[in-house]
């Protein structure tokens, strides 16, 4: 393989000239090195064209998608919101919905569609203060910290507490956030039955729910299918 090549991709190069109209790939990478190292070293190349009849791969943008996979996968992500940006239709309604927005703005709008129901949860990243925003918005609602708005860390023993405050927050139509809430996952079953049955019996209409993690898999799918999901990056 060409040298600039790195042995695991040089891989995915030779699994994907298995699939119909990539068996040239790997001979072309070899034949065509400059050409193909110009296009590897360029700022975006899921923008470039490829070299040789690989150019027509734009035409063909899923296609060029699993190219970009296997040469430059570091750029996967961009070249997906490129894809969605210049293939569906409104595509980019899709991929730049909140270019122009700071999170709180993003929150705001997000809390237009939240409901009794409906929680929203929060997926943590890096520098990110989703506690900051939601304080925000409880005192744009005039909702009161420690008396109508309830900040909830989870940790030992918090269990209860968040109970409790869940249970007041349901009758009394107050607003409850929930931060870090991947400490304690075997807990969230009962917060999911728990919702079920505030569901079944009807909620304050002002009753909200907040939840903060960490990307998990031990998130029950009930928690995060009934809520809004947010995150920035």
């Amino acid at each position: 393989p060409a040298p600039w090549i790195a042995p695991q991709r040089w891989a995915m190069v030779a699994a994907l000239a298995e699939l119909p109209g990539f068996e040239k790939l790997p001979g072309d990478l070899e034949d065509s090195a400059p050409r193909f190292l110009e296009w590897f070293n360029a700022v975006t190349p899921e923008t470039e064209k490829l070299p040789l009849d690989w150019r027509d791969l734009d035409r063909r943008p899923f296609r060029k998608l699993l190219v970009v996979r296997c040469l430059r996968p570091d750029r996967l992500t961009s070249a997906l919101a490129h894809f969605v940006r210049t293939t569906l239709p409104s595509g980019a309604n899709y991929a730049d919905l909140d270019a122009d927005s700071n999170s709180f703005g993003v929150l705001e709008q997000a809390f237009d569609d939240a409901s009794p129901t409906v929680p929203i949860y929060f997926i943590l990243s890096p520098g990110a203060n989703v506690v900051a925003d939601v304080d925000k918005l409880a005192e744009r609602d005039g909702m009161k910290r420690g008396e109508t708005y309830h900040n909830v860390s989870l940790g030992q023993g918090q269990d209860v507490v968040a109970q409790e405050r869940l249970e007041t927050a349901h009758r009394a139509g107050h607003w409850v956030i929930l931060n870090n809430v991947h400490l304690m996952p075997r807990w969230l079953r009962k917060v999911e039955k728990l919702l079920d049955e505030f569901a079944a019996t009807g909620s304050h209409e002002n009753f909200r729910v907040f939840m903060s993690s960490d990307p998990s898999s031990s998130i029950p799918i009930g928690i995060l299918d009934r809520s809004i999901k947010l995150t920035s990056d």
